[in-house]
């Protein structure tokens, strides 16, 4: 079972100055929506050229033999910016470069990178593609994934994607919300605005196996500053059921909140086989590279 991303724009996201308001004084959904939406454009500007150290471990059924049941990779996750060599629109994705796994260094990284990065493919919607496929590429289990990246649940808040969202608006108290680990990472320090999306359009932004692949889910917001505090995404594919969390935190290299941990769990729905994944994000810094220029003199 094969589950992707059809047409896939990553987005990333920063800090808004919006006034005040308790979660008490919920405003409109409109408005909310509004603002959540201000919040990824502005983040996806920030947060463009960060690089975090990912920690990755993935355990598969015992059943999934010959296949690898765990797996553990280190990596360099960064958002990419993919820009069409006509002017069209730039794209945004989330590139997981895996140098270690299961304590062994990647040794053929170097041309890897050099293949995808200095060589794009002329199409952008492609280059995005080949991108992503090669951050998956040490995925294990039978289900073949690319969705497996903190930031994806976010991209649904875009106005580009709006229109094939139907979304609500509660409130959430202080807690662990229904449903998350229970940990000091899922849990909210006050109430939050929990902003509910479902996908009702087709054909579906995500695909599995060539099929329309629906998703949900809920993105909690502080009611404060609009920050985005936590994120479930679910998909709903013919033969897999995928449920992805995150939770994310303040950090001063970018001046908003970062993925802290990713926690992510595939059921088959036809049999018994389930697959689990968890993942934490730490050493953020900037990304950037260092060119020298020498002039040599004539001979």
């Amino acid at each position: 079972m094969k589950t992707g991303v059809h047409g896939f724009i990553v987005l990333g996201f920063t800090v808004l100055g919006f006034a005040l308001l308790s979660a008490e004084e919920r405003p409109p959904l409109a408005v909310v929506l509004d603002r959540a939406t201000q919040y990824v454009h502005l983040y996806q500007q920030e947060i463009s050229g960060v690089v975090a150290e990912e920690r990755y471990v993935q355990d598969a059924d015992k059943s999934d033999r010959p296949f690898v049941t765990h797996r553990e990779l280190k990596s360099d996750l960064l958002l990419v910016r993919t820009g069409s060599p006509d002017g069209g629109i730039e794209a945004y994705v989330q590139f997981r470069d895996v140098y270690e796994v299961d304590g062994e260094p990647v040794r053929d990284r170097t041309d890897r990178l050099t293949k995808l990065f200095t060589n794009p493919a002329a199409n952008l919607r492609r280059q995005a593609s080949q991108i992503m496929e090669e951050s998956s590429r040490y995925n294990i289990g039978s289900v073949q994934r690319n969705i497996n990246v903190p930031l994806m649940a976010l991209m649904f808040l875009d106005p580009v994607y709006q229109s094939r969202f139907k979304y609500s608006l509660d409130t959430e108290h202080k807690g662990v919300p229904r449903g998350l680990p229970k940990t000091p990472e899922f849990t909210l320090a006050s109430d939050a605005w929990e902003l509910d999306f479902d996908e009702i359009r087709t054909p579906t932004i995500i695909r599995g196996d060539g099929q329309d692949a629906k998703s949900h889910g809920r993105v909690w917001i502080d009611p404060d500053t609009s920050q985005v505090l936590l994120t479930e995404l679910v998909n709903e594919a013919p033969t897999v059921r995928s449920t992805i969390r995150v939770s994310f935190r303040s950090e001063p290299i970018a001046g908003c909140r970062l993925p802290v941990e990713m926690r992510e769990t595939y059921v088959m729905k036809k049999r018994f086989y389930t697959l689990n994944g968890a993942a934490t994000y730490s050493n953020y810094r900037r990304f950037t590279v260092n060119t020298e220029e020498s002039i040599e003199t004539p001979r």
